[in-house]
């Protein structure tokens, strides 16, 4: 527990400066994540299959590529680079007898699963390229995008304080199991309490800043153009009970994962915590489900 705390510390005061300035600092540090995410799961990967070593130093350059081009590009064009990795790994197996189709199939995964899904959190942070007066004064030469810092503390609140709520509440209380056969410890009291605390919390969080916020700043982090306030609201303590409940699913599927190629964790970067892919599951499937959210409502990315 003592190094998990500390672990937990440590990667505090690495990440939260990055989470806050934005820019190409959140692009940086979340291309770096996407590679070593990669890196994992070609590593789980080969417990079962025969793979050429060199794959899971070079293939995981696909999913940062993703991430780094979500930077300065539009969605359309990251599809474009998805295609041209695509065709890139199709006519792998052709060149190498010891790349099998399959391997492919699950590189496609992992970029998807590791590249896009970090591409999306660095898109939603920087998503103040989409917003009017979007910039907050920060020192004398620095600005930080506080639209996008607001949606990014909103999600990873939420999603956070999901799991804080489920595992303790599931501890004391959980009775009944919520899938015994994938992650045991998990109960479906836990996963209620979860999600009560992480959707009060996150909706708590956005009611103080629409209460302390000028009026400029309040307009600029609108999710939803709704003027009466109980309604909006609302609308965003729904969101985030949605956004809860990704959170809890994101952290089966990753279970299901680890549990199909019995490993307890995905790496060892993190002491007492796990790899990059243990810390980021359900967060992972939060962001995919706030950004959809975000197209509805008519963002374009």
């Amino acid at each position: 527990m003592k190094q998990r705390v500390l672990t937990a510390i440590l990667m505090t005061i690495v990440f939260v400066p990055f989470f806050f300035l934005g820019g190409w600092f959140i692009i940086g540090l979340f291309s770096i994540l996407s590679y070593i995410a990669m890196f994992e799961l070609i590593s789980m990967y080969q417990l079962r299959n025969t793979l050429p070593n060199i794959c899971k130093y070079i293939m995981p350059l696909f999913s940062s590529i993703i991430v780094l081009f979500s930077g300065f590009s539009s969605s359309e064009d990251i599809i474009y680079v998805l295609l041209v990795e695509l065709m890139f790994l199709m006519i792998m197996p052709l060149f190498n007898k010891k790349i099998a189709m399959r391997d492919i199939i699950f590189f496609i995964f992992s970029i998807i699963y590791s590249g896009v899904s970090f591409s999306i959190i660095a898109t939603i942070r920087n998503i103040d390229t989409l917003y009017e007066n979007k910039n907050i004064e920060l020192f004398t030469n620095f600005n930080i995008f506080g639209v996008g810092l607001v949606m990014f503390i909103f999600v990873l609140l939420t999603t956070m304080l999901t799991d804080v709520g489920a595992y303790q509440f599931g501890v004391k209380f959980g009775k009944h199991k919520l899938c015994p056969s994938i992650s045991p410890k998990k109960s479906i009291e836990g996963s209620i309490a979860g999600t009560i605390v992480g959707a009060c919390s996150g909706t708590l969080f956005m009611v103080i800043l629409q209460l302390t916020l000028s009026e400029e700043y309040k307009n600029a982090i609108k999710i939803f153009p709704i003027d009466n306030s109980y309604l909006y609201y609302l609308a965003i303590f729904g969101i985030a009970i949605l956004l809860s409940i990704a959170g809890q699913l994101g952290d089966l599927i990753a279970s299901k994962i680890k549990r199909e190629y019995n490993i307890k964790d995905y790496g060892k970067i993190f002491p007492g915590h796990g790899g990059v892919l243990d810390r980021f599951d359900s967060s992972i499937y939060s962001f995919l489900v706030f950004m959809i959210i975000l197209m509805i409502c008519g963002v374009t990315f």
